[in-house]
């Protein structure tokens, strides 16, 4: 690699440990002594688990990295088709049996993928992925000039030939807002990752993110598509010169705070569209994570928006008493929608004040609309006396890993017409054994590094009122960031997650699925990578300053993954290493399509 070449790489990685909570804050919200965290400092104010985009989020509330976020840069964005190969220093890029879902030719890392598929025309496919590229190019604005620099964290992909090949790709655009200061200021809401996409009745595509200002506002917005995402002669790209201007989308503001220094912190926005043909046809859900500052505190948001984002309802949050009831330290609020559009809320509680455990994952239910939600039953617990699988803990990080992670839930219903119709499906990681390095003083119950970790998986058949006792899906390995999703053709349930189990080290992952054809009753596993990823090949998302493993810049992988099923196809967008970008491995965006 040529010698500015490294310069720049160690530089982009001296940007990222300043960006994120290595430096020391400005502003400093009350914190409640003697707490425990999930989260590294400054993310520590806060009890639950923060997202990767809330922890860097947070650093800009209380750093006011603003002139990072806000400088102004002279480039503009452009669309490349094509994916670049190494060059100038010998490395190649490694065939596999996926697409790059990208047309991004920078060196900088893409992460944390989201995917959807229109039901009723799957050759149009999105894509949605974290763009940290968004905050590299405010500094190395030249090596951004060919392929752009974008205009929010939000990034997105398009095909019109079912995944087999990218037509377009830009990011979300951001949006003017009225800040709360005077006199009055308006200025852009940056889209600002954590995204989640979904198809909406029409035909069009929806996309959550966070969004955030320059001065500390921030809070969850929507974008929908329209007809021009999908026509090739129509350019979608978001320019940095006109940053809130895009033919292919619009935006609402959802819910949040504009004013500087925001006394909460809205995270890990996620949607669910009514697809039923009841009275709420369309309507689109979104939950999300709502913490406040100086209590350390979260619970569960969420709103009802109409299928045209003309205007949002709260159902939880604001004036309207949370989901989560009593539950403290609420995180990753997920919605889903069942083929009568009945509502499902799900949200797990992490621990207490002085301890990591236990994990105790709930969901309540609603008839069609949302209104009127019954009491929350319980899925699962874990992580101490009294739970069901007390020796089971959170997942942190891993001993052989150096990306953080998290034990996340993600709920699906069943809306096919088979006899399964009906049933809902919870799958999450749990730390199996091994507790590296776990300290003490950072709580009794601190798990530390993870060893090895599951895969569990559980189904009601009676809408969320009880449930089956966990199983286990994945084989003795690291396994990470599951995810499920139902055919509504067939019923057949898919949990597609990370594994290291083809690597006897433990550390080169891969993508597997778990499928089921009879309700969840048995898994048959097959393998969707057909080479495994090494982790740590980009530079960029390597977090030199840990001796013990955990990146705590941008997270290596996100902290989650997608995956779509739908008439006998599975549709997976993951992130891995397998391309050569201007002379390094770059974390990227990779598509499989498969039919099992």
């Amino acid at each position: 690699m040529k010698p500015l070449k490294v310069f720049k790489v160690l530089a982009t990685m001296t940007l990222a440990v300043v960006l994120m909570p290595l430096v020391i804050p400005t502003f400093s919200p009350v914190s409640v002594g003697g707490q425990v965290s999930y989260n590294p400092p400054p993310g520590d104010i806060f009890h639950a688990p923060l997202s990767g985009m809330g922890l860097l989020r947070l650093v800009q509330l209380q750093d006011n990295v603003s002139a990072v976020i806000g400088g102004s840069v002279t480039s503009s964005s452009v669309s490349n088709p094509s994916g670049p190969q190494g060059r100038g220093n010998g490395l190649q890029s490694i065939n596999q049996r996926a697409l790059r879902f990208i047309n991004d030719t920078s060196y900088f890392p893409q992460s944390e993928t989201t995917i959807a598929v229109d039901p009723a025309n799957p050759d149009h496919v999105v894509g949605g992925f974290n763009d940290a590229k968004f905050l590299f190019c405010q500094v190395f604005s030249p090596d951004c000039a060919s392929s752009g620099s974008p205009a929010s964290l939000s990034g997105f992909t398009v095909s019109i030939d079912g995944g087999l090949s990218v037509l377009k790709g830009s990011d979300i655009p951001d949006f003017n807002i009225t800040a709360v200061s005077f006199p009055p200021t308006v200025f852009p809401m940056i889209a600002f990752g954590d995204p989640t996409v979904v198809p909406s009745r029409d035909g069009n595509f929806l996309y959550s993110s966070l969004a955030t200002s320059r001065d500390g506002g921030n809070g969850i917005m929507i974008a929908k598509s329209n007809s021009n995402l999908f026509d090739p002669n129509v350019s979608c790209v978001t320019s940095n010169i006109a940053p809130t201007i895009n033919a292919c989308w619009k935006e609402i503001f959802v819910y949040g705070r504009t004013s500087i220094f925001s006394p909460t912190l809205e995270d890990k926005p996620v949607m669910a569209v009514d697809h039923s043909k009841g009275p709420y046809s369309g309507s689109v859900y979104v939950g999300w994570d709502h913490f406040t500052f100086g209590r350390a505190t979260s619970s569960s948001y969420l709103a009802r928006c109409e299928g045209d984002l003309s205007s949002c309802t709260m159902l939880s949050g604001g004036q309207v008493v949370v989901l989560s009831d009593t539950d403290l330290f609420t995180a990753f609020t997920t919605p889903v929608v069942d083929g009568n559009g009945n509502v499902y809320v799900t949200w797990c509680d992490y621990g207490t004040f002085t301890s990591f455990g236990p994990v105790a994952c709930k969901v309540r239910s609603s008839p069609p609309g949302g209104a009127s939600f019954g009491p929350p039953n319980t899925i699962l617990s874990f992580m101490g006396q009294g739970t069901a699988l007390p020796y089971d803990t959170i997942t942190l990080g891993f001993a052989t890993e150096q990306f953080r992670t998290a034990s996340i839930p993600w709920l699906a219903a069943d809306t096919s017409s088979t006899p399964s119709a009906g049933n809902l499906y919870f799958t999450i990681q749990v730390c199996t054994s091994g507790g590296y390095l776990g300290s003490p003083l950072l709580g009794a119950d601190n798990p530390g590094n993870c060893g090895l970790s599951s895969i569990l998986f559980t189904a009601s058949p009676d809408r969320g009122a009880t449930w089956s006792f966990p199983i286990v899906l994945s084989k003795s390995a690291v396994s990470a960031q599951p995810y499920v999703a139902v055919d509504p053709t067939t019923g057949n349930i898919f949990v597609v997650y990370y594994t290291t189990q083809f690597d006897p080290f433990n550390h080169r992952i891969d993508v597997v699925v778990s499928k089921s054809t009879n309700g969840g009753s048995s898994f048959h596993q097959s393998r969707i990578t057909s080479v495994s990823n090494e982790p740590d090949s980009d530079p960029n998302m390597f977090f030199y300053a840990s001796a013990n493993g955990g990146s705590w810049t941008v997270p290596q992988y996100g902290d989650y993954f997608q995956a779509v099923a739908q008439g006998g196809k599975l549709w997976v967008l993951f992130t891995a290493n397998y391309v050569v970008e201007q002379g390094t491995f770059q974390t990227d965006p990779f598509l499989t399509v498969v039919t099992l």
